[in-house]
């Protein structure tokens, strides 16, 4: 894919779409479904957000050429739009909306987080755990 049109995919329910540590190749936009994204914490994958359409995952290591920091599982069967690094390019200079969709997400989860060590989240290590990976 280089930039033309991004590429839709189908996930049944329970497949892993992709797992913490993994090259970030694609960043995904839900279109229809929902997924799971979950961190492991001491050895057992604990969701640690639900996401639904319009919403965007995968996005950290597209940005940063980083490795998946989460993993993410389709929590029934879901419809994505999967975006290469070269269709980010391209839809910020045809299609801002999907540059806001993806900035809105970045925000709404680094306010969840500082939202969440404020209040004394009873998990205040796996919050920090988010937190560390959603400003590293």
């Amino acid at each position: 894919m280089s930039g033309n049109e991004p590429q839709r995919k189908q996930f049944d329910s329970g497949v892993r779409i992709f797992s913490a540590g993994d090259r970030s190749d694609l960043c995904y936009q839900i279109f229809s479904g929902s997924v799971n994204i979950l961190l492991d914490v001491k050895g057992i994958d604990r969701v640690v957000a639900t996401l639904g359409p319009g919403e965007v995952f995968g996005e950290m290591g597209i940005i940063d050429d980083g490795p998946r920091s989460a993993s993410a599982v389709a929590a029934e069967d879901t419809v994505c739009i999967a975006y290469t690094p070269d269709d980010i390019l391209h839809q910020i200079d045809n299609n801002p909306q999907t540059m806001a969709a993806i900035m809105k997400t970045l925000i709404k989860r680094l306010r969840d987080a500082n939202h969440a060590i404020e209040g004394g989240d009873a998990d205040t290590k796996l919050t920090k755990k988010i937190l560390s990976k959603l400003i590293s």
